[in-house]
């Protein structure tokens, strides 16, 4: 007697881990991209993240009983959510693990056990939007760079056959932009998985704070790879200036320099592609992760938007290149010239930098914040992206008018001083886009808080 006490004891212990105790609870849920409905058991059951779905409690007897309880608990934090009446309309506000306990009156009649709700296509949709933006911005600027170059390239052989080689050579450089567009587009694309057919699957578990990831670094390494036009400007030049003998040295090194901005576009990016992988991994809560992905947005924008500044920088660079080759003694001036719309994709860098580190970006560890203060300062960060990334295109009027300081100076060495004066009046405002954007770090507590 003793034994089958015990046998029927463990049996309806079995029942409740397993799920049924009295009945069995059905999902109706709407087929992907269509109208049809399909039914189908809780335990069966692919559960997303923001979809509509209709519980409804089936007791062993076949009836639906109205006088139901559900109680929906997260695994993660606890939240608990109560609903009542029976059939109900349930939907996940975040992914994770859930329990669902079915109640008539104080009686359990159904317990699910763990049940997983995926993140959905909306991550993974995110992410190739990313690496679409990194491939399709940063080759858009190679190409544009390497037509410029090329067209000098034909200018030049077709007054020299014997140039070819050199016109080949400072070509190359535009393309450069082009490969770390690429390089950051398959990264995402490898690691989301939809090169090995994951896919915009309705339960593909990239979360959206990863999704947003990818996308802030497509944006950072697509946008600064616009710096390839003004590559192309100074490699045009120096294609010109190899006429003379001992000159492609010097050249060379003017054409290098616009390519700066397009590396701290693919450092921030690689950052952030880091900081994609952490949270895929699944070391960020789903709340956190929604808001870093919102601030690695406003990164990425930052720095992409900043690098822009290149083409001011190859004017200068371009017209530094053409006096060297007139005056091999204006080539430590000349690249004093050249380097300083630089500045402001470093201040972008800079600001880009402290948001990463101090905001958990690259580990994927939030800050020790609630959510909703985690999202209040992601959707900050977008004015600090905006603040030092817009800014920072006064680059462009600054290497304007490094270039005419370049030239003025050739002509007078004397107006060196001045010359440089008339140039840095154009960074005041890239100073006040990163002035503006640590006053918002400080105000979001992400530095001196």
């Amino acid at each position: 007697m003793k034994r089958l006490l015990m046998a029927l004891l463990l049996i309806a212990l079995l029942s409740v881990v397993s799920g049924s105790v009295l009945g069995a609870v059905n999902v109706k849920e709407e087929k992907w991209n269509s109208h049809e409905y399909t039914t189908t058991s809780l335990d069966k059951a692919n559960l997303v993240v923001g979809t509509d779905y209709i519980f409804e409690y089936v007791a062993d007897d076949g009836s639906t009983p109205s006088n139901v309880t559900w109680i929906i608990v997260s695994v993660e934090d606890g939240t608990q959510t109560v609903y009542m009446g029976n059939p109900v309309r349930i939907s996940f506000p975040t992914s994770g693990n859930y329990n669902v306990t079915v109640k008539m009156g104080s009686t359990v009649v159904y317990s699910s056990g763990t049940i997983k709700v995926h993140e959905g296509p909306l991550g993974m949709a995110l992410a190739l939007i990313g690496a679409g933006i990194a491939v399709g911005a940063s080759g858009m600027g190679a190409a544009i760079g390497v037509g410029i170059a090329g067209a000098s390239g034909a200018a030049a052989v077709a007054e020299d056959k014997n140039r070819f080689r050199n016109a080949f050579i400072f070509q190359a450089f535009p393309q450069t932009q082009g490969i770390y567009g690429l390089l950051v587009g398959i990264l995402i694309l490898m690691s989301t998985g939809a090169l090995t057919g994951g896919g915009l699957l309705p339960t593909a578990d990239i979360p959206v704070g990863a999704g947003l990831m990818a996308l802030g670094a497509g944006l950072s390494v697509g946008i600064a790879g616009l710096s390839a036009i003004g590559q192309g400007i100074v490699a045009g030049t120096g294609i010109g200036g190899t006429r003379k003998q001992g000159t492609m040295g010097k050249a060379v090194v003017f054409t290098v320099l616009p390519e700066t901005q397009a590396i701290y576009g693919l450092l921030v990016a690689i950052l952030l592609w880091l900081g994609m992988n952490a949270m895929i991994s699944g070391s960020t809560t789903p709340s956190f992760a929604l808001a870093m992905g919102i601030a690695a947005v406003g990164v990425g924008l930052g720095m992409g938007l900043s690098g822009i500044t290149a083409i001011g920088q190859g004017i200068a660079a371009s017209s530094g290149s053409a006096a060297t080759a007139q005056n091999p003694k204006a080539f430590g001036s000349s690249i004093l010239f050249a380097v300083l719309p630089e500045t402001q994709s470093i201040y972008a860098l800079l600001a880009a930098i402290l948001v990463i580190m101090n905001m958990g970006l690259m580990s994927g560890i939030a800050p020790i914040k609630s959510p909703f203060q985690a999202m209040l300062i992601g959707i900050g960060v977008l004015g600090i992206g905006f603040s030092v990334g817009l800014a920072g295109i006064s680059g462009i009027g600054q290497g304007i008018t490094a270039g005419s300081g370049v030239a003025a100076y050739v002509k007078d060495p004397s107006t060196r001083t001045k010359s440089i004066m008339l140039s840095v009046m154009s960074e005041t405002y890239a100073i006040f886009g990163l002035l503006m954007a640590i006053l918002i770090m400080m105000a979001l507590h992400i530095i001196g808080g």
